[in-house]
């Protein structure tokens, strides 16, 4: 499974709008204890991510290439759309994600119905 790819990319759209929520912590932090996830790799993650000069974008789509097979990508995209629901705000940023994942991934309405 591409867990750490999952979890960079969770911290990237954790961090997308610039706050990272309390309920958004929460989320991340039982899905590191679900996965038995070393907090240091995620620390180590969590920093590269906030200290990253490259754009949204970019970062997004280098995570989204790292995550292969329909299994992972689905239990990603169904890990995203929860934490994009955990503060209560659709971001433009967030929106921009799933439209980033339906066109690298190929996973339109139909694909996932």
């Amino acid at each position: 499974m591409a867990t750490k790819s999952i979890i960079k990319l969770l911290l990237v759209l954790a961090h997308a709008d610039q706050s990272f929520h309390s309920n958004e912590k929460i989320f991340l932090n039982n899905i590191i204890k679900e996965k038995n996830f070393p907090i240091d790799e995620y620390k180590q993650i969590l920093s590269e991510v906030i200290n990253s000069n490259k754009t949204y974008k970019s970062q997004c789509l280098e995570i989204l290439s790292e995550i292969n097979g329909e299994k992972d990508r689905k239990y990603a995209l169904k890990l995203f759309t929860q934490l994009v629901a955990a503060d209560y705000i659709l971001h433009e940023d967030e929106m921009l994600l799933l439209q980033l994942i339906a066109d690298k991934w190929g996973m339109y309405k139909e694909s996932l119905a």
